[in-house]
């Protein structure tokens, strides 16, 4: 799994975090610098804003790929916004100062002797800080700032950055769109309470599917028809296509795949009848052993006075297992379905992608061990027990709990740094290109 940041959250965090820290503070009256910025006592120089700009733009390069045109262009963009960074680690540095944060020696030099041994020997090393725009003394003055910085964001912000596992799974669950190609799977137990359907519900269903088929087969657009008059949320929007599927494999109701095997291309079934109300099917294309249909789904509508009816049964057993009795024994006593009353409740592990959007919004709100509220159905109303859940492994939790850190901490920066900035003297001089 991969979060992927944003060009500015990257560049943000390069600039902010730690990882790059170059500007030096000229207090040698005697070099004559031009001077952009004075912040307090401190000031930042034109060619400390053109290294770190230089530095950047390669960082940029290697991240992007960019050509020298587009580089040069971004680079122009962003150069306002490296020096309002500099101007906030500037103050960010006085403030660790003032709170009294010390940097041992040994630190820095422990950090230059870990870089020393990536290298086979010491003229390779120093051919690569040369590389890079360092001499000694500049890499000892930046690591000594960068660790400073880490020091003062550690003291005032660690505890306010900490991400549980529950709100990492909870910012998972909220931003599915975000992980493509990612399914939960769970195993459940459920208890079903199906809609009291009356004989006249049904005949008033059956008579609604009787003229749409009446429609289809005297030339009206099947795709049209699914679009307009289907009841299946999943697929009318795409004309009521079920895609390839091979008959006897269970993809679907066994009365429709039945009725699909016996149809040539471009055949429309009979009416077929299920528990859930009435399917119209129209096979499009056969490869191999697969079979592929569209399907006008319609279904039987409970009134509303049998719906509460199963409403206010839903809600009864609800109250029994908050009191504490076995959802098993409750299985036993009141589910009406005939596929997993004698298996405990017991569904057969499924991927929540796959789901109705009722049942996929239903288990992105509750935990493995916790019990769903009723969740309605065409057919009725279900009580789920999720017994075991598979979303987030160890790696992708620790992924997205690193993201939400990073992203608060980023928040916390943001607001520390403006409230330094509102007590600070701050005056940008504006350079010409001269």
């Amino acid at each position: 799994m991969h979060i992927k940041l944003t060009k500015h959250i990257i560049l943000f965090c390069i600039l902010i975090i730690g990882l790059s820290f170059y500007f030096v503070i000229i207090s040698d009256a005697k070099i004559v610098e031009r001077i952009i910025a004075i912040i307090n006592e401190d000031i930042i120089t034109k060619t400390e804003l053109d290294e770190r700009v230089a530095k950047n733009k390669e960082m940029i390069r290697r991240l992007y790929n960019y050509d020298e045109a587009r580089l040069a262009k971004e680079m122009e963009e962003a150069t306002p916004e490296i020096l309002e960074t500099m101007i906030d680690e500037l103050l960010f540095i006085q403030e660790a100062v003032k709170q009294g944060i010390q940097v041992p020696d040994s630190e820095v030099e422990q950090y230059i002797a870990s870089l020393r041994k990536q290298y086979v020997s010491e003229e390779a090393f120093q051919k690569a800080l040369s590389v890079e725009g360092y001499t000694f003394e500049s890499l000892r003055k930046e690591r000594h700032r960068a660790i400073l910085l880490q020091q003062l964001i550690k003291r005032e912000f660690e505890s306010q950055t900490e991400v549980s596992n529950e709100e990492a799974r909870e910012y998972y669950r909220g931003n599915r769109d975000k992980f493509p190609g990612k399914s939960d799977s769970v195993k459940l137990k459920h208890i079903f309470v199906k809609f009291p359907i009356t004989d006249a519900d049904k005949e008033k269903t059956l008579s609604k599917a009787q003229d749409i088929l009446k429609k289809c087969k005297e030339g009206a657009d099947f795709g049209d028809m699914a679009r307009q008059f289907s009841d299946h949320e999943m697929n009318k929007e795409i004309g009521g296509d079920l895609g390839y599927f091979i008959p006897g494999m269970g993809d679907h109701d066994p009365k429709l795949e039945e009725a699909a095997a016996k149809l040539a291309v471009g055949e429309i079934s009979d009416i077929i009848e299920n528990p859930a109300g009435y399917d119209i099917i129209k096979v499009t294309d056969i490869k191999d052993n697969s079979i592929r249909a569209q399907r006008i789904f319609i279904a039987i509508t409970p009134t509303p006075e049998s719906e509460q009816i199963a409403r206010e049964k839903s809600q009864s057993i609800i109250e029994e297992l908050k009191a504490g009795e076995d959802f098993v024994q409750m299985v036993n006593k009141y589910s009406e379905d005939p596929l997993t009353k004698d298996k405990n409740g017991d569904w057969r592990e499924v991927l929540i992608d796959s789901m109705s959007p009722d049942l996929y919004k239903a288990f992105n709100s509750f935990n493995e061990g916790e019990i769903s509220q009723p969740v309605r159905t065409p057919l009725g109303f279900h009580i789920f027990k999720i017994t075991q859940r598979q979303d987030l492994t160890e790696d992708e939790m620790w992924q997205i709990r690193e993201f939400l850190m990073q992203s608060k901490l980023q928040e916390k920066i943001a607001e520390y740094a403006k409230e330094l900035r509102e007590k600070a003297y701050i005056q940008k001089i504006v350079i010409s290109n001269q």
